[in-house]
């Protein structure tokens, strides 16, 4: 039961070094570095078996088919850059495999959104896919939705038994409203369903869904931070189904606030010495 693990980073250097130490029970750990600027390779170099630089990209799930590649074993374990597991998670892994009772493993995510995870909060909890048997998953590039798998065999692990990934995902506002820009701009990406309701609907739907009766504090502000991202994502599916191009409609303005003065400008040139 030999494990490979793959971790895709990009200027992590200040917590890469957690997610790779969590990682040394793996039989193998590969870090592929999008060509990071900051120390993000010397951090790796010190934990990894490799490290396979490729050129940046805006998403993690570009580099995933390419990182499984340079996996050598049938296991696979793979964590995003500000991914930490859990002390109980290796342990229970090896476990696992070891009783052969599934091809996938479904892990619970504690994420820290604005630096604290709250489990009253609307992301608890909340798993995901990141442990399989080699072609029980396959990667692909949509945004938030390039996980597929194959098999039936999955289990999805209690958060009871403390094994988990601590998600460090937003320290704050800004790196939030960031991603939110980043990611919604992208054209493979999974956009959110507009249900049939108008942008004002929506929008109120939206909020009424995330915040499920929080009116304040932490679980109130993750609510509203996620309804956000909704919210751009379907402004801007709005934007693309009209064909809407402010930087042309801003030189069609420009243009025609000019024609008046091309008479002007006309009379300067003429009046110019020779």
């Amino acid at each position: 039961m030999m494990i490979s693990a793959f971790v895709v980073a990009y200027n992590r250097a200040a917590i890469l070094g957690t997610c790779l130490r969590a990682l040394r029970f793996a039989d193998e750990v590969i870090v592929v570095d999008k060509s990071s600027t900051d120390d993000t390779r010397t951090v790796a170099e010190q934990y990894a078996t490799r490290v396979v630089t490729v050129p940046w990209s805006p998403t993690v799930e570009g580099t995933r088919d390419f990182a499984l590649s340079q996996c050598a074993h049938d296991w696979i374990l793979f964590l995003d850059d500000d991914e930490c597991l859990s002390p109980e998670a290796g342990p229970f892994i090896r476990a696992e495999l070891a009783r052969d009772r599934a091809d996938v493993f479904e892990f619970p995510l504690r994420h820290y959104i604005l630096g604290v995870h709250d489990e009253a909060a609307y992301y608890w909890p909340e798993h995901h896919v990141r442990l399989f048997r080699r072609g029980a998953v396959s990667f692909g590039t949509t945004v938030h939705r390039g996980i597929h798998v194959h098999s039936q065999r999955r289990m999805r692990i209690p958060a009871e038994t403390g094994v988990c990934i601590h998600h460090l995902s937003h320290p704050d506002v800004s790196s939030w409203i960031e991603r939110t820009n980043r990611y919604t701009s992208l054209s493979d990406r999974a956009c959110v369903a507009d249900e049939g309701l108008d942008l004002a609907a929506f929008a109120h739907a939206r909020l009424d869904h995330w915040l499920a009766g929080s009116r304040d504090g932490y679980p109130a502000a993750a609510a509203l931070l996620r309804a956000t991202y909704d919210i751009v994502d379907r402004l801007k599916t709005w934007e693309e189904a009209r064909g809407l191009d402010g930087h042309a409609l801003f030189a069609q303005v420009c243009a025609e606030l000019d024609a008046p003065r091309s008479w002007f400008s006309r009379l300067v040139s003429r009046r110019r010495p020779g």
